[in-house]
């Protein structure tokens, strides 16, 4: 696996989080793998990341560098090994509007089988950010795990 990719709706707040809360998670396991994040609307492209999901990864010291929002396209799709959405919604637009993903999409959750949630509440609308960064470091995590666990199968 090369590269992996984070997608929620405006890739403002739960996609940019999950990027680099990976990122970090990555660089202390020493891992190397390209970790992006991206949005299916585009509402915000060119923007940073939404103040508040700044802070709350400085708060709880998550390495971050440069950001600027953008929209999904097909390349980013076609290059990625693991495309991962944030909630249903941008599941299924990722599959209706982007050729050969089904074999590489998941849901966020999916790595969050212990937790109650089925998707990542988006704190854009819960104004939730703590519980936002609980899912998507337990999500990071079990990547994490499933990553390495794969690599030593192939």
């Amino acid at each position: 696996m090369k590269q992996i990719i984070f997608v929620c709706l405006g890739n403002i707040c739960r996609s940019v989080m999950a990027e680099f809360i990976m990122k970090d998670k990555l660089l202390k396991e020493k891992l190397e793998l390209l970790v992006l994040s991206a949005g299916t609307s585009g509402f915000h492209d060119g923007e940073d990341m939404h103040y508040k999901t700044r802070a709350k990864l400085m708060e709880n010291s998550v390495k971050i560098g440069a950001f600027e929002s953008k929209k999904l396209s097909q390349k980013m799709c076609d290059e990625s090994d693991l495309i991962i959405t944030m909630d249903d919604s941008n599941y299924k637009i990722v599959l209706q509007n982007y050729t050969n993903v089904s074999h590489k999409l998941k849901k966020a959750c999916d790595f969050a089988k212990d937790l109650a949630y089925k998707e990542v509440p988006d704190p854009w609308y819960s104004g939730n950010f703590d519980e936002t960064y609980t899912i998507l470091n337990l999500v990071c995590d079990n990547l994490i795990k499933h990553l390495k666990s794969s690599q030593k199968g192939s």
